[in-house]
Protein backbone atom coordinates (compact mmCIF):
# COMPACT_ATOMS: atom_id res chain seq x y z
CA UNK A 1 0.00 0.00 0.00
CA UNK A 2 1.70 3.10 -1.24
CA UNK A 3 0.60 6.33 0.93
CA UNK A 4 2.03 9.87 1.13
CA UNK A 5 2.71 12.54 4.14
CA UNK A 6 5.17 14.78 4.95
CA UNK A 7 8.10 14.11 7.73
CA UNK A 8 7.71 15.41 10.67
CA UNK A 9 11.31 14.09 12.40
CA UNK A 10 14.10 11.89 11.54
CA UNK A 11 16.45 10.09 14.05
CA UNK A 12 19.10 7.78 12.44
CA UNK A 13 17.18 5.43 9.91
CA UNK A 14 13.80 6.17 10.96
CA UNK A 15 11.33 8.84 9.69
CA UNK A 16 7.88 9.82 11.65
CA UNK A 17 5.39 11.15 8.87
CA UNK A 18 2.42 12.60 9.03
CA UNK A 19 -0.35 11.25 6.90
CA UNK A 20 -3.96 11.81 6.17
CA UNK A 21 -6.38 9.14 5.03
CA UNK A 22 -6.67 8.48 1.54
CA UNK A 23 -10.18 7.63 -0.53
CA UNK A 24 -8.55 4.58 -1.12
CA UNK A 25 -8.97 3.09 2.55
CA UNK A 26 -12.91 2.89 1.43
CA UNK A 27 -15.56 5.23 3.27
CA UNK A 28 -17.26 2.90 5.92
CA UNK A 29 -14.00 1.42 8.23
CA UNK A 30 -14.05 4.03 10.81
CA UNK A 31 -11.88 1.62 12.83
CA UNK A 32 -8.05 2.38 11.69
CA UNK A 33 -8.61 5.56 12.89
CA UNK A 34 -7.69 8.10 9.64
CA UNK A 35 -11.04 9.00 8.62
CA UNK A 36 -10.94 11.89 6.49
CA UNK A 37 -9.45 14.90 7.31
CA UNK A 38 -7.68 13.01 10.22
CA UNK A 39 -4.03 12.61 10.28
CA UNK A 40 -1.48 10.06 12.04
CA UNK A 41 1.52 9.61 12.83
CA UNK A 42 3.96 6.51 10.94
CA UNK A 43 7.32 5.58 11.75
CA UNK A 44 8.75 4.82 8.65
CA UNK A 45 12.70 3.02 7.63
CA UNK A 46 14.17 6.40 5.81
CA UNK A 47 15.44 4.33 2.84
CA UNK A 48 15.39 7.54 0.99
CA UNK A 49 17.76 10.14 3.17
CA UNK A 50 14.55 11.83 3.36
CA UNK A 51 15.24 15.33 5.88
CA UNK A 52 12.10 17.21 7.87
CA UNK A 53 9.33 18.89 5.82
CA UNK A 54 10.16 16.16 2.69
CA UNK A 55 7.25 15.13 0.93
CA UNK A 56 7.70 11.22 0.66
CA UNK A 57 5.90 8.03 -0.31
CA UNK A 58 5.86 5.33 2.01
CA UNK A 59 5.40 1.51 0.94
CA UNK A 60 4.42 -1.67 3.33
CA UNK A 61 3.28 -4.63 1.40
CA UNK A 62 -0.55 -5.57 1.56
CA UNK A 63 0.19 -9.13 2.65
CA UNK A 64 1.81 -7.29 5.59
CA UNK A 65 0.03 -5.41 6.56
CA UNK A 66 -2.73 -7.95 6.51
CA UNK A 67 -0.76 -10.28 8.40
CA UNK A 68 0.16 -7.67 11.05
CA UNK A 69 -3.71 -7.38 11.87
CA UNK A 70 -3.94 -11.23 11.76
CA UNK A 71 -1.03 -11.51 14.46
CA UNK A 72 -2.71 -8.64 16.55
CA UNK A 73 -6.47 -9.31 16.24
CA UNK A 74 -6.94 -13.27 14.35
CA UNK A 75 -4.69 -15.20 16.53
CA UNK A 76 -5.79 -14.44 20.26
CA UNK A 77 -8.95 -15.31 19.35
CA UNK A 78 -8.59 -18.55 17.65
CA UNK A 79 -6.20 -19.07 21.08
CA UNK A 80 -9.36 -18.35 23.15
CA UNK A 81 -11.62 -20.27 21.38
CA UNK A 82 -8.71 -23.16 20.98
CA UNK A 83 -8.51 -22.98 24.85
CA UNK A 84 -11.98 -23.69 25.80
CA UNK A 85 -12.56 -26.14 23.42
CA UNK A 86 -9.07 -28.17 24.21
CA UNK A 87 -9.98 -27.86 28.46
CA UNK A 88 -13.51 -28.36 27.67
CA UNK A 89 -13.06 -32.04 25.85
CA UNK A 90 -10.53 -33.20 29.29
CA UNK A 91 -12.33 -31.50 31.72
CA UNK A 92 -16.42 -31.32 30.67
CA UNK A 93 -16.43 -27.73 33.09
CA UNK A 94 -17.69 -24.49 30.97
CA UNK A 95 -15.95 -22.55 34.22
CA UNK A 96 -12.49 -24.24 33.64
CA UNK A 97 -12.61 -24.16 30.03
CA UNK A 98 -13.29 -20.46 29.65
CA UNK A 99 -10.25 -19.92 32.23
CA UNK A 100 -8.15 -22.00 29.92
CA UNK A 101 -9.35 -20.37 26.65
CA UNK A 102 -8.49 -16.48 28.36
CA UNK A 103 -5.03 -18.19 29.76
CA UNK A 104 -4.14 -19.77 26.34
CA UNK A 105 -5.00 -16.10 25.45
CA UNK A 106 -3.20 -13.98 27.86
CA UNK A 107 -0.01 -16.42 26.48
CA UNK A 108 -0.48 -15.55 22.84
CA UNK A 109 -0.53 -11.83 24.46
CA UNK A 110 2.72 -12.18 26.25
CA UNK A 111 4.70 -13.47 23.30
CA UNK A 112 3.68 -10.84 20.71
CA UNK A 113 4.51 -8.23 23.66
CA UNK A 114 8.11 -10.38 23.81
CA UNK A 115 8.43 -10.41 20.06
CA UNK A 116 7.51 -6.64 19.75
CA UNK A 117 11.04 -5.81 18.24
CA UNK A 118 11.86 -8.11 15.92
CA UNK A 119 7.74 -8.20 14.19
CA UNK A 120 8.29 -4.47 14.07
CA UNK A 121 11.05 -4.46 12.09
CA UNK A 122 8.79 -6.87 10.34
CA UNK A 123 5.97 -4.68 9.71
CA UNK A 124 7.64 -1.08 9.61
CA UNK A 125 6.88 0.78 6.30
CA UNK A 126 9.58 1.91 4.16
CA UNK A 127 9.80 5.63 2.49
CA UNK A 128 10.58 4.71 -0.82
CA UNK A 129 11.10 8.34 -2.65
CA UNK A 130 10.97 11.83 -1.63
CA UNK A 131 8.21 13.70 -3.65
CA UNK A 132 7.97 17.29 -4.81
CA UNK A 133 5.97 19.54 -2.31
CA UNK A 134 2.38 19.56 -4.14
CA UNK A 135 2.04 16.17 -3.45
CA UNK A 136 1.62 15.98 -0.35
CA UNK A 137 -1.17 13.93 1.48
CA UNK A 138 -2.20 13.45 -2.24
CA UNK A 139 -1.70 9.71 -2.56
CA UNK A 140 1.22 7.83 -4.45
Amino acid sequence: MLQSGIVKSVSGKTAEIEITRSSSCGESCASCGLCPGITATVKAENTANAAVGDVVCIDMADNKILGAAALVYIVPVAALILGYFAAYAVTKNELVSAAAGFLLMAVIFVILILSDKRLKRRYTPRVTRILPKEDANGGA
